[in-house]
């Protein structure tokens, strides 16, 4: 097996025949407009050895159990599964602040990992501002919004200062709130 059970995530191989399998092959392409279509070549269930946030979480609001996705190395998604996800070592923009970078664009995440690996990804985050397309967000306010919100999601078309959002994209600000479900490497 590529990958190894961590502290916090055990890791499952499965096969193409799988259930989950058309699920997250059927993800990872519906937002792709070209004509090629991802396959993919691997596929691992993560699940939780221990839950990673407060069980209150659970009580207070139910999972968004859309496919996010967040694009990195092999190497990372190994420490998420060891650590969960961490902020402050990422090497890309921090355009939303200091948090974890997901989207629903496979497309865009597969620009952020070296290898085509992809992380599949739940989050819990009731208290997120979100950012419409047409609509404004001032660059001043980040800051400060991340103390009062869970996560900021813009969507395409969006305004991000003076940039508009070519696509969707959340900044989650605590990491705990993010939970990978699948590992995928694509062919």
């Amino acid at each position: 097996m590529s990958f190894q059970d961590g502290k916090i995530y055990k890791v499952k191989k499965l096969d193409n025949s799988h259930r989950y399998w058309k699920n997250v092959e059927d993800a990872i392409n519906r937002n792709k407009k070209s004509g090629t279509k991802y396959v993919i070549g691997e596929l691992y269930l993560i699940s939780w050895q221990s839950k990673p946030f407060p069980s209150s979480w659970t009580k207070q609001f139910k999972p968004n159990r859309r496919f996010f996705f967040h694009g990195t190395s092999k190497q990372s998604i190994q420490n998420i599964l060891d650590n969960g996800f961490t902020i402050g070592t990422e090497k890309n923009g921090r355009m939303l602040g200091n948090g974890v970078y997901i989207t629903y664009h496979s497309n865009k995440s597969r620009n952020y990992s070296p290898n085509d690996y992809l992380l599949s990804t739940m989050i819990y985050a009731p208290k997120t501002l979100v950012v419409n397309p047409s609509e404004k967000l001032d660059l001043t306010l980040i800051n400060s919004l991340s103390k009062t919100v869970d996560a900021i999601e813009v969507r395409t078309n969006s305004i991000v200062g003076n940039w508009t959002m070519k696509n969707h994209e959340i900044c989650v600000f605590d990491a705990r709130r993010v939970v990978p479900r699948f590992i995928i490497k694509l062919k």
